[in-house]
């Protein structure tokens, strides 16, 4: 199992490559990949969108509980038609027959009720004509209940004109219309005093309470069903996210090292955190609600085409002009947004970075140069933020004054139809509460646009990273094997980047057991040969072979379990002490442990702690001293027994007495196992079967110390630069 962090890629040059992607903003590909995620929730996805589609009844309903309470009880907008000649009801009948109007017979005349939806629908001219004839009343009739109370409080103030001939007389009192149904002129009806008014309107008073409640129950049934329709919105969503942030990071874990090499960290974390927060708001505030949107916006439409499509073609007159806004408003905001999103990756990656080696840079005294490298970083960002503010600040303004112009238009118009009666206030309020709800959308339109083009900026990146292929780790071929420890390398040749050769032609064969060290310049190759043993880059030409079998023929699973590494820079992660060494490995326990810790002398340390071996250990072990940190690493290394040790020597800033503890535990993981140290101090590894002696990515000189300092080569150039 390999084991330590940190050490160097042995030349693996080449620049952190940009976070551009031309894709095109909107790719169905990107919605069905991320309905793949929502799949596993679609009955929960279903539910909401009924909860949603009870919510958007609710909200077309209102208006209409509103206009009915208005016109049918509150103001009436009934006008009555009496006809007392054949040939002028024929006609009237004849023209009018599929308009449905109630119609009554009393003492020889035929009443006609004329709503003012029906007349609008009607002859202007001709109506006109009728209420000069005196056979249309001038104004809207009230129809009250047919009781003795009623009838005596009509007597005591008004004239019962029933038995009048004249049409126009009748309209001067109250009269009986049927068995059920009086019939009295809303001035004449003013002329009551108010306390027996209300006695006479008892049922328009019961009409309106019934009415009221209704309204308070609907708009009860719509606060509790937006509840759980945002309930589960996001719960789905959650759910859904969680499953698409494991995919992210399993995928990311399983990438090949030079991925790593070309992106930083920063932007890896915005990947996982940011883009995925974007697709998160987009399913729980965004697409549900645009949806809820499209189906109250056209719900809307089609029912203010129905109630009067006149004052509905009239109130659209705005509309052109709002979709020509919406077109601007989305071409220039597509480009912006992904630019956002851009240099956001761009300013998370430079955080990362520069806390990271904050302690570097505080040492060299760069923290000016880094804070200038960070303003320029910082200003493009917020200039394409503010750039994408502007357009937000465009938008919603125009928007909004266009929705207050619809509005005065509906006022206009309703207003003069009102005067014309062709239509009831009722109507009118309804279409001024329409106008607004139709525009509420649309006014929400820059946020949710915001949401999804965040949404899909990120998806696109989130899927551009899911598409990248991960390392082939052959998992197929896991055999969990043991290997014996013999390492061949035949002909090989390696380059980081095309043309630049790290290593060339290199032939190595290391037995079983051998203990061997290798020597050179910094960037001479040291590093890469064990980067290829662990399978970390592809190299170009030649095989390397564990036990006779190519590296290829292995899972990358078997070969790195036979391999304990300790590096320059161990890397200690957040946790305890034994979570830091056993790394979950469930067979190792704890008296196993201890005597691996004892046995490379860091159990010494460890009992001097506090909670011992549960003392929490903080990010990247900044508590313990670079000895410590190598001497969990030789644990880690110790309790899973690897065939093969690597160590990337680091002892050179480590005190006397951390060394010895250190060259002890050395020599016992060393025992009865293949070993290769990468030696940066000469004095250690005189006790090595042989030594490698790398330059410019060549083997140029090979065997024991002695044999190498006899020759008087390279090694002995390198050892007389560290002792003279």
């Amino acid at each position: 199992m390999m084991h330590g962090g940190g050490g160097g890629r042995g030349g693996a040059g080449g620049a952190f490559q940009d976070d551009v992607l031309q894709g095109k903003v909107y790719d169905s590909r990107l919605y069905k990949r991320l309905l793949v995620y929502l799949k596993p929730y679609l009955w929960l996805v279903v539910i909401s969108f009924m909860v949603l589609m009870l919510v958007t009844g609710a909200e077309l309903v209102l208006p209409l509980i509103t206009r009915s309470a208005i016109d049918d009880h509150i103001v009436s907008d009934k006008a009555l038609v009496i006809f007392t000649d054949a040939a002028k009801l024929e006609e009237f009948q004849s023209r009018y027959k599929d308009l449905k109007l109630k119609t009554y017979e009393i003492d020889g005349a035929t009443v006609i009720v004329l709503p003012t939806k029906s007349r609008s629908k009607m002859d202007r001219p001709y109506l006109k004509q009728l209420r000069e004839d005196g056979i249309l009343s001038e104004e809207n009739f009230f129809f009250l209940a047919d009781n003795e109370h009623n009838r005596e409080v009509l007597d005591k103030y008004l004239i019962n004109t029933y038995n009048e001939i004249n049409p126009a007389a009748k309209f001067k009192g109250w009269f009986k219309l049927s068995d059920k149904k009086l019939a009295v002129a809303q001035s004449e009806l003013q002329k009551i005093p108010i306390a027996e008014r209300k006695g006479l309107r008892k049922e328009s008073f019961n009409a309106l309470l019934l009415l009221a409640l209704i309204y308070l129950a609907l708009t009860t049934i719509r606060f509790i069903a937006s509840f759980f329709q945002v309930y589960l919105t996001n719960y789905f969503s959650q759910l859904a996210m969680n499953d698409l942030r494991h995919d992210i990071f399993a995928h990311v874990q399983k990438m090949p090292v030079k991925f790593f090499d070309k992106n930083p960290v920063g932007r890896l974390v915005t990947r996982v955190t940011n883009d995925v927060r974007a697709i998160d708001e987009m399913l729980s505030s965004g697409v549900i609600t645009i949806i809820q949107d499209v189906i109250l916006v056209i719900a809307i439409v089609a029912l203010m085409v129905m109630l009067n499509w006149k004052m509905a073609l009239i109130s659209y007159a705005i509309l052109p002009f709002v979709i020509f806004t919406i077109y601007v408003f989305k071409r220039k905001t597509r480009v912006i947004y992904r630019e956002v999103r851009k240099h956001l990756a761009a300013l998370n990656a430079t955080l990362a970075e520069h806390i990271a080696g904050v302690k570097i840079i505080q040492l060299f005294n760069q923290y000016t140069r880094k804070r200038d490298d960070f303003v320029g970083i910082n200003k493009k960002y917020f200039q394409v933020s503010v750039s994408q503010l502007k357009l937000f600040a465009f938008f919603r303004p125009i928007i909004h004054v266009s929705s207050q112009l619809a509005v005065a238009v509906i006022i206009w118009y309703g207003g003069s139809q009102i005067l014309r009666d062709v239509v009831t206030i009722g109507l009118l309020m309804a279409f001024t509460t329409y106008i607004h709800k139709l525009f509420e959308p649309i006014n929400d339109f820059a946020d949710k646009f915001n949401i999804l083009q965040g949404a899909l900026a990120g998806a696109e990146r989130i899927f551009d990273l899911m598409d990248t292929p991960p390392e082939e780790y052959r998992e197929g071929l896991k055999q969990n094997l043991k290997l014996e420890g013999e390492i061949s390398f035949e002909n090989v040749w390696l380059a980081y980047n095309e043309g630049e050769w790290v290593l060339k032609d290199i032939n190595l064969h290391i037995k079983p057991g051998e203990k061997i060290a290798l020597v050179g310049h910094t960037g001479s190759g040291k590093t890469s040969i064990v980067n290829l043993i662990l399978g970390m880059y592809p190299y170009q030409k030649g095989r390397i072979s564990l036990d006779g079998k190519a590296l290829h023929q292995y899972a990358l699973n078997d070969i790195r379990s036979n391999i304990g590494i300790v590096q320059q820079d161990v890397f200690i992660f957040s946790g305890s002490m034994r979570d830091n060494i056993a790394l979950n490995n469930g067979d190792l326990t704890q008296e196993q442990l201890e005597q691996v810790c004892r046995y490379v002398n860091a159990d010494n340390f460890i009992q001097q702690l506090p909670l011992k071996y549960d003392e929490p250990v903080m990010e990247r072990g900044a508590t313990l001293s670079t000895g410590q940190r190598q001497l969990i690493a030789f644990a880690r290394v110790l309790a899973y027994n690897p065939s093969i040790f690597i160590l990337d020597e680091a002892t050179s800033n480590i005190d006397t007495e951390t060394e010895i503890l250190i060259q002890d535990a050395l020599q016992k993981v060393m025992q009865n196992r293949t070993s290769i140290i990468i030696a940066h101090r000469l004095s250690t590894i005189q006790h090595v079967d042989r030594i490698i002696v790398l330059h410019k990515g060549e083997i140029v000189e090979e065997g024991t110390h002695n044999q190498l300092l006899n020759r008087q080569g390279l090694y002995y150039d390198l050892y007389r630069l560290q002792y003279t």
